[in-house]
């Protein structure tokens, strides 16, 4: 009897042709790499694809689907990849991309969390909405913000989505006009009208605009009754839901700027506490809410930014806040970071200041002025809360943003600029404006200082700072004398022209005010404006002589801080103040800083910093290394790394002095 011949090897049957049988054969096998080989080769890819499933290999499944044109196969194929299973995501996302389906695998990296890419892949997919809303989640929200705009202008089946998208990302960062025009244009489409109008009612409450908030709640309330009537009741729900939150990490900065804090914010914009990651320094961002192509009051708030800009970039002094950079296209001033607050939160928490605080942040605010006028600029906005300190306890002169550059003789144009409490009268009858304006702002911010109350109370503040005359400070602060009176009452006088000539002229009045502590109140008497005033704090210890004067060793009496302090035995020349500027402005870690420069020019204070004196070529490589960055500021200042610079040799590392030598005194 014949034997059964043996079934045809899968090479007998691709010798013979049939490749669709030596699939089989060699499926049957177990050899499923070379039957879908097989199969591609006379393009049976629908018939290839489970086989590739079979073996585990996803991105080889989508690509014979998308080969088999199914591309709705092979995104069933993508969604069941495991996201944890980098391997087949990264492939199977390349073959999709390459083959011209880049949305689904956008779609697949996002889920996979690999947000950067998606979006790209998006972006490449004309996705520009989901490529947004991933740049978004990412905190880049300029780039976001872009992608909705270019779909706006698309006009394309996502515009309205982008729109309400565009509005909710405006408003967040606080930039609440911009938000509620594209809120309106969004709540036309049927789609996103209801969104949209909650939305809208949250935009014009911060636009302090409650009646027309409350018409829009009513169009919400109607168009869906389960809404609450109320417009605040839909803001707080807006702001409380979780989407509502995901962009509160910060505003739209460049990449080089990470937002640690925000500081304050205002109808014009926000200010932060920011790392400069490309300068390794913590700077203060003042972020502003309207662009340059804005229009109505959000064009003046623009135009008031680059008066600022401008005004900052004139004026270096160690009592006005320094601005590193200005960058007016986006919105952007780069500035001085001071730790010690503004005057108005000192006077918020401490109530009235201490006569020596006030006589001292007085000159130091004085000395600002002074260079802001001799640079034909009128700060128009004096105020406690445009005053700042430093860690030190100086005082700076900030917000220089309603300045009117090289006129005096401008008047007051598009409404009231600066707090009412704190205007003289040519400010708010819209007559010429000068250096007599600023002073006028300071002798109300000084009253207020000493008395914890602004020298007019209202209600009719505009008719008081007219025509009623200064009440006396000391009937509101017993104790005080009758030259904080006298200059006082001058500096709040209804002409300009009965003012102080000059801030220098003001600040000689001052300097002869008295600093001894103030009495106790009476028995019975009111302790809230008359409290006692403990100021005891060691005295001056000489340390030696410098070049050009006495040092000494100081304890701050604000911070209770031990500084080094050099009496000069003649005012510094421009040249010299010039440098003790820059070398302030050079400060950092690994440098002494610089902390106070006296109006009169007599006298400078130093950081004391404890350590061990050594010489630059003593130090550690290590050590040497820490100090590379600060060289290129110091050298142009003519302290560059010689061997014998002196060098404090701290636990915290290794510190440049710019502290003149001295010779110890004798004991």
């Amino acid at each position: 009897m014949a034997e059964n011949p043996s079934p045809p090897s899968v090479e007998d049957l691709v010798a013979a042709g049939d490749y669709a049988a030596a699939a089989a054969r060699a499926a049957e096998a177990g050899d499923l790499p070379r039957a879908i080989a097989l199969l591609e080769r006379i393009w049976r890819f629908a018939e290839a694809v489970p086989l590739a499933q079979r073996l585990g290999d996803a991105p080889l499944a989508i690509r014979l689907a998308l080969d088999a044109r199914a591309p709705e196969r092979a995104r069933q194929i993508a969604e069941s990849i495991d996201a944890t299973d980098v391997d087949q995501i990264e492939r199977a996302s390349d073959i999709l991309a390459r083959q011209g389906h880049a949305e689904i695998a956008a779609q697949l990296l996002a889920r996979a969390g690999r947000p950067v890419q998606a979006a790209a892949l998006f972006q490449r997919a004309g996705g520009l909405l989901a490529a947004g809303k991933l740049l978004e989640q990412l905190g880049r929200f300029v780039e976001a913000g872009q992608l909705y705009e270019q779909a706006m202008r698309d006009a394309g089946p996502e515009a309205s989505q982008a729109a309400l998208a565009m509005g909710t990302l405006l408003g967040r960062l606080g930039r609440h006009h911009e938000a509620a025009r594209a809120l309106q244009i969004a709540a036309r489409d049927s789609a996103t009208q209801a969104p949209a109008l909650r939305r809208l009612c949250v935009e014009l409450l911060a636009l302090d605009l409650p009646t027309a908030a409350q018409e829009i709640a009513s169009r919400v309330h109607a168009l869906d009754p389960s809404q609450p009537s109320s417009a605040a009741e839909i803001a707080a729900l807006e702001t409380s839901s979780p989407a509502a939150t995901s962009v509160d990490e910060g505003p739209a900065l460049p990449r080089r700027f990470r937002v640690l804090r925000a500081l304050g914010a205002g109808s014009l914009g926000r200010v932060y506490a920011a790392e400069d990651l490309l300068l390794g320094r913590t700077v203060a961002l003042k972020v502003l809410s309207a662009g340059a192509g804005a229009e109505g009051p959000e064009r003046q708030a623009f135009a008031c930014f680059l008066r600022e800009a401008e005004a900052s970039s004139r004026l270096q002094h160690p009592h006005i806040v320094r601005v590193y950079e200005a960058r007016p296209e986006e919105g952007i001033l780069v500035m001085e970071l001071l730790s010690g607050g503004t005057l108005a939160d000192r006077i918020a928490a401490e109530g009235a200041l201490s006569p020596a605080s006030v006589r001292r942040l007085a000159l130091e605010v004085l000395a600002g002025l002074e260079a802001a006028h001799s640079h034909g600029i009128v700060h128009r906005d004096v105020k406690p809360a445009n005053i700042l300190f430093d860690g030190a306890g100086n005082a700076k002169l900030g917000d220089f943003g309603a300045s009117h550059l090289l006129d005096f003789g401008q008047t007051q144009t598009s409404g009231l600029i600066g707090t009412l409490a704190y205007l003289s009268p040519e400010q708010i009858t819209g007559g010429p404006i000068g250096a007599a304006a600023d002073i006028y702002g300071l002798g109300a911010t000084l009253f207020e200082a000493l008395t914890s109350q602004p020298p007019f109370l209202g209600p009719d503040l505009t008719a008081q700072h007219l025509g009623e005359t200064c009440p006396s400070v000391i009937q509101r602060r017993p104790g005080l004398s009758p030259a904080h009176d006298l200059v006082l009452r001058r500096a709040l006088e209804k002409s300009s022209e009965a003012r102080f000539a000059s801030a220098a002229a003001m600040a000689a009045a001052i300097s002869g005010w008295p600093i001894a502590a103030v009495p106790p109140p009476p028995a019975g008497g009111n302790s809230a404006n008359s409290a006692t005033i403990q100021e005891s704090t060691p005295p001056p210890r000489f340390v030696g002589r410098t070049p050009r004067g006495q040092l000494f060793a100081v304890v701050d009496p604000r911070v209770r801080r031990l500084v080094l302090r050099e009496e000069l035995d003649q005012p510094l020349l421009p040249d010299a103040v010039a440098q003790i500027c820059a070398l302030a402005a050079a400060g950092g870690p690994h440098v002494q800083r610089i902390l106070a420069l006296d109006p009169d020019l007599r006298a400078v204070t130093f950081e004391a910093i404890e350590g061990e004196e050594i010489c630059l070529r003593d130090l550690l490589p290590e050590q040497q290394r820490l100090l590379e960055s600060c060289w290129p500021a110091l050298a142009a200042l003519g302290l560059g790394p010689t061997p014998e610079r002196r060098v404090l040799s701290t636990p915290n590392g290794p510190v440049v002095l710019v502290s003149p030598s001295y010779q110890p005194a004798k004991s």
